[in-house]
């Protein structure tokens, strides 16, 4: 695999990992598209807006997982191009105990203060019974949710993305088939929706505890190497931080929203957004795909020091991302019926305010694939700083401001505006910070060759 990372032809290795990476993506939106499709369509509106109002927590879980996961992976992925198996078992160890640990503060918050949280994320006196049958059992689950986020970040580390794939499918496979189940033949709701989705990440984090201790992986989940190390929790976290802030922060601005929509549109608006959400995993999720396949080899090149594989592998990740978004762009403004349908039944109303609303919300979505690409390539080198200043930009300058500022002046038409307008600031600022960054790559790479 080493050799493989070190002088594979870039495209061929970017398809070996990218693939498996966004096919897992894809797993991951199904778990979101297939709750909301079959509430939409069983229990309605209010259903939907539940669990719109539920989002900022499984964006936090998301955070937690990636927060150890990524940190994981991309420092597995470099001490593996440096053949040092002791190092990267030794990460692996204290990656498991981080994302349990992680589990179970956020099982006992979230159990504690479910009520008061659910308030706090925009619930309304309608919203809130769907909203809390939703999360309780979600809960219930939520450090095998972890687990599973973080685990299969560190599959992908450590080269073997196809095996990360394979397992997201046991999961998604389960939730597919385990929802309609709960759902309606047992008449559970919402519930058993929740009920669903942890048990199939329950399923899924098995299938990964068995791969790191009796199954193919080349590092093992050893009991000795799972004692905290503040070293190597302090490695993990500085890598991690990035996408932990990015996604925390993402939690905070889905709470300004739905608060934003509650003041001014109510639950149908929230509801809209719920639809919105799942349009955006749509275009978001493949992307990040993009940029979890690179890491391993940005990561084991950049190790190694063979600089011009880095910028070849960034240029050709670019490239993927931004087609990505502008085919999310050209399918909303084109056939934005077709997508939004599926996730309701006999509500024309719902169906004309999220259209209109959905194509103001990605006005500027070809941007996406640049500023998600721009930003995590930073992180995989090992400079999380740069990643970490650009996703405070985005989502706490610009976004929390103009969510407060706009909807003031503009009514319910300015929380929807918000979006596009930091997207494109942010596009300029992650492209002043990648120029620089590859403008002393290219010296870098000069000196080198001429020694």
């Amino acid at each position: 695999m080493s050799e493989k990372l070190r002088n594979e032809k870039i495209s061929k290795l970017l398809i070996l990992y990218s693939i498996p990476a966004i096919v897992g993506m894809v797993v991951s939106i199904l778990y979101n598209l297939v709750d909301r499709f079959f509430i939409g369509q069983w229990i309605g509106r209010l259903g939907i807006a539940g669990v719109s109002i539920t989002m900022p927590i499984s964006t936090f879980i998301l955070s937690v997982g990636l927060l150890v996961g990524i940190g994981s992976g991309v420092l597995i992925s470099i001490n593996l191009g440096r053949n040092d198996k002791k190092s990267a078992e030794e990460i692996i160890g204290n990656t498991i105990s981080l994302l349990v640990l992680g589990g179970v503060i956020v099982s006992v918050i979230t159990f504690l203060f479910m009520d008061k949280i659910l308030f706090f994320m925009g619930a309304t006196p309608e919203t809130l019974p769907f909203a809390r049958d939703y999360l309780y059992y979600l809960t219930l689950g939520l450090t095998f949710q972890i687990i599973f986020i973080g685990l299969n970040e560190s599959i992908i580390g450590s080269g073997f993305p196809k095996k990360a794939m394979i397992i997201s499918f046991i999961g998604c496979g389960m939730n597919i088939i385990l929802d309609p189940i709960f759902i309606k033949f047992f008449g559970l709701g919402i519930k058993g929706a929740a009920i669903a989705t942890s048990i199939s990440n329950i399923a899924a984090t098995t299938a990964q505890i068995y791969y790191f201790t009796k199954g193919s992986s080349v590092i093992k989940i050893k009991l000795k190497n799972m004692k905290l190390r503040l070293d190597k929790i302090k490695d993990i976290s500085n890598i991690g931080i990035a996408p932990f802030i990015m996604q925390a922060s993402n939690c905070a601005i889905i709470i300004f929203i739905n608060q934003a929509l509650k003041t001014y549109g109510g639950n149908i608006n929230i509801a809209a957004y719920g639809i919105i959400s799942s349009l955006n995993l749509l275009f978001f999720l493949p992307i990040v795909g993009i940029y979890q396949g690179s890491q391993p080899i940005l990561g084991f090149n950049y190790g190694a020091s063979l600089f011009e594989r880095v910028r070849k592998t960034y240029i050709l990740s670019l490239i993927v991302s931004v087609v990505i978004s502008c085919i999310g762009f050209i399918l909303i403004f084109s056939i934005p019926d077709i997508l939004v349908s599926p996730f309701i039944k006999n509500d024309e109303e719902l169906r004309i305010l999220t259209i209109e609303s959905a194509q103001i919300f990605f006005a500027m979505l070809f941007c996406l694939g640049f500023n998600l690409i721009g930003s995590s390539y930073f992180q995989s080198i090992g400079r999380p700083k740069i990643t970490t200043f650009l996703n405070i930009f985005k989502q706490f300058i610009l976004m929390i401001p103009l969510l407060i500022f706009l909807p003031s002046r503009m009514g319910l038409k300015g929380v929807w505006i918000a979006t596009p307008i930091a997207e494109l600031l942010t596009a300029l600022v992650t492209g002043y910070y990648v120029y620089k960054e590859f403008k002393k790559l290219n010296v870098t790479n000069n000196v080198a060759n001429n020694i």
